[in-house]
């Protein structure tokens, strides 16, 4: 009678098994990174569709009101629901001159156009005005010289979005503008840097912004 060879405890593996081991480790490697891919993909389309929402909305709002968001006097008299300080009269500084450039005006921009049911926006807690919430702060429309991206033309006003990771700002500068973010871009969508480096400097971005009008 034959007796089997014993299986040794340090038996290494086969060459099929290391295959197989491999083949799985790369399945592995490439759902992840696909995964994450897709994800970022995500973002990127979800910032760029609240920057188009919310200047349709600013626009529409402009074309009813005669007047932009946060920039519009006696807003009670046209718009219900409205925090009071969002009631500012004609003699309000800075009210009615065709820029969100004021503190206030800022804060009752978005405020004025989810009243007016032109976009969905959030309540924190125990806030008074609504907001747009994003990963890792708010979304705001405000005037380009107030705002913390100042190279656009006189008059401009813009959304902004602050704190956007590198590879981000990049695909969504891709989408809607020239792909340069730099500061000094001619483009109507630029950041606050020069330029970013994925994992590195200026990643997250401090601050992006879309010219509306």
């Amino acid at each position: 009678m034959t007796v089997p060879k014993p299986v040794h405890a340090d038996a290494g593996f086969t060459l099929v098994e290391l295959a197989i081991s491999l083949a799985v480790i790369a399945l592995l490697t490439a759902a992840i990174f696909g995964g994450s891919a897709l994800i970022e993909s995500a973002k990127a389309t979800d910032l760029v569709a609240k920057a188009k929402d919310l200047s349709t909305a600013a626009k529409t709002f402009r074309e009813r009101y005669k007047y932009w968001p946060g920039d519009l006097p006696n807003a009670a008299a046209a718009i219900s629901n409205l925090p009071a300080a969002c009631d500012m009269g004609t003699a309000t500084a800075a009210i009615g001159d065709g820029l969100v450039n004021t503190t206030t005006e800022v804060n009752c921009a978005i405020e004025e156009l989810f009243q007016a049911g032109l976009i969905r926006a959030d309540l924190q807690g125990t806030a008074t005005f609504h907001t747009i919430s994003l990963e890792a702060g708010f979304a705001r429309i405000v005037g380009a010289g107030n705002s913390n991206v100042t190279n656009f033309s006189l008059g401009t006003n813009v959304i902004e979005f602050p704190n956007v990771r590198c590879a981000l700002v990049q695909s969504i500068d891709r989408k809607i503008d020239d792909g340069n973010i730099a500061a000094g871009s001619t483009g109507r969508a630029k950041s606050s840097v020069a330029a970013c480096t994925n994992g590195g400097a200026n990643d997250p971005v401090p601050f992006y912004a879309v010219a509306i009008n």
